[in-house]
C-alpha cells in the first residue's frame, strides 16, 4: 500500500470527526511516512508497520466519541454506548470481549437500579399502611400488619425509605463510575486491536 492509499483510507474511516481532528491525525501519519522514508524504508514497509488504516480510523473515532464532555465532567453515557457499538466494527472478537460484557453489566446495573427504586417505594407503602391502619379502624380487615403495632411499622417504613434513598444515591455514583470504566475499557480495547500507542 502506498502513502496516498494509506492516507486516503485513513481519511475515509475518520468520517464523522471534526475537520481539525482529521487534519491533525492525517498530518501525524504523513509525518510517519516522511520519517520512515528518511530512514530508507519503502512506503509499503511503513504502511505495513502502521497497520490497517480502516481500523486506525475507527479507533480514532471511538476516542473522539469518548472525549465528548458531559455536564459536570466525565463522559456522556450515550457516547459510551455509541463507542461500544463502534468498537464491534473493529473485529469479530469484540462481539465477545466488548459487547458481551457490556450487555451483561448493563443488565446488572438495571437490576441494582430496580432495587434502589423499589426500596423507598416499599418503605412508603409500609408507612401509608401504618397510618391507614391506625387512623381508619374500618380498614383493619384489609390491612394486615402481622400483629405488629402500627407505630413500629411506621418507623420501620421510614427506615426502609431512608435506606432506599441512600441506595439510589449510591447507585448514582456507581453509575458514573460504571460509565468511566466502560469508556476506559473500550478505549484500551480499540488501541490494542489497532496496535496504537
Amino acid at each position: 500500500m502506498t502513502r496516498e492509499q494509506f492516507l486516503a483510507g485513513l481519511k475515509r474511516s475518520l468520517g464523522g470527526m471534526s475537520e481539525a481532528e482529521q487534519k491533525e491525525i492525517l498530518y501525524d501519519y504523513a509525518e510517519h511516512f516522511r520519517m520512515g522514508a528518511a530512514d530508507g524504508k519503502s512506503e509499503e514497509q511503513i504502511a505495513q508497520a502502521l497497520g490497517n488504516p480502516r481500523l486506525l480510523g475507527r479507533s480514532y473515532r471511538i476516542d473522539s466519541l469518548l472525549e465528548e464532555p458531559a455536564e459536570g465532567g466525565g463522559v456522556k453515557a450515550g457516547s459510551v454506548v455509541r463507542a461500544v457499538f463502534a468498537s464491534v466494527s473493529l473485529g469479530f472478537f469484540n462481539l465477545i470481549f466488548v459487547l458481551g460484557p457490556f450487555l451483561g453489566l448493563v443488565g446488572i446495573m438495571i437490576g441494582l437500579w430496580a432495587c434502589a427504586v423499589a426500596l423507598p417505594l416499599c418503605g412508603l407503602a409500609v408507612v401509608l399502611a401504618s397510618i391507614l391502619s391506625a387512623a381508619a379502624p374500618f380498614l383493619q380487615g384489609y390491612i394486615d400488619l402481622g400483629g405488629i403495632h402500627p407505630a413500629v411499622t411506621f418507623f420501620a417504613g421510614i427506615g426502609v425509605s431512608g435506606l432506599g434513598v441512600l441506595a439510589a444515591l449510591g447507585m448514582w455514583e456507581l453509575s458514573k463510575l460504571f460509565i468511566k470504566m466502560i469508556a476506559a475499557y473500550v478505549r484500551f480495547n480499540a488501541r490494542v486491536v489497532t496496535r496504537r500507542r
